[in-house]
């Protein structure tokens, strides 16, 4: 037991160390510029934009991430209970579940 932990261990810390080598040695490489006003500047089409103009809707976008992650959690649910048909309880019913909220996500969504 305790081989397999070392080794772990041993490739953790390789990895690291690697990573930090990749790291160090391409900030070592990168060219490096002078900050100046045009580069700190914002730019949009060549109009400075006021902040009060941009806006998003967020509303929208956090309805999107609620649907990925329903069918997300329904796919994983459903490909790691293929391969055993003792447990098709579960997916149905976690399928019955998310389509009974994405019934009313969708009916919120359209008020």
């Amino acid at each position: 037991m305790l081989v397999g932990l070392s080794g772990f261990s041993i490739i953790i810390g390789l990895a690291i160390l690697v990573g930090t080598i990749i790291y160090a040695y391409g900030k070592v490489l990168a060219p490096t510029s002078p900050d100046t006003e045009g580069k700190l500047a914002p730019y949009a089409c060549g109009e400075p934009i006021p902040p009060k103009k941009v806006r998003l809707n967020v509303e929208n976008f956090f309805i999107y991430a609620v649907y990925f992650m329903i069918f997300d959690v329904l796919g994983f649910v459903l490909a790691t209970t293929v391969g055993r048909p003792v447990n098709m309880l579960l997916p149905l019913f976690y399928g019955g579940v998310s389509l009974i909220s994405i019934v009313i996500l969708t009916a919120m969504w359209r008020q």
